[in-house]
């Protein structure tokens, strides 16, 4: 998910009216296409077939502090945004962050995290 130089904001709406008037499946479609992040969500009706919990990983290469802070923040917006759709939530107690820096120079952290659905 790369999202250099532009505000917040400015993401924030434009992911707003990409979604608008979207079948649910559209809706997932562009969260992979567009930021990278495959989320498998069932519909409410599977509630009896899908996991109460999933695990993922998302990656965000950045080389400054105020890009990863963009980055981070935009991401848990999708998060709480599509969790309100889709009615899952994240688990910040099952969260965990891990960094390096790659030999080319590139700093990334790994953020392991798990969302959960309400019945």
């Amino acid at each position: 998910m790369k999202i250099q130089g532009k505000a917040l904001e400015d993401l924030k709406d434009e992911l707003l009216r990409s979604i608008e008037g979207r079948t649910d499946d559209e809706k997932i479609e562009i969260l992979r296409r567009r930021y990278k992040i495959d989320w498998d969500i069932p519909r409410y009706g599977d509630s009896y077939t899908r996991p109460c919990k999933f695990l993922y990983a998302q990656v965000f290469t950045y080389c400054s502090s105020a890009e990863l802070e963009l980055e981070l923040n935009f991401f848990l917006f999708l998060v709480n945004f599509f969790g309100q759709l889709f009615g899952f939530c994240f688990n910040e107690e099952n969260t965990v962050f891990l960094g390096c820096t790659c030999p080319c120079g590139n700093k990334q952290i790994i953020l392991y995290y798990s969302i959960a659905f309400r019945d």
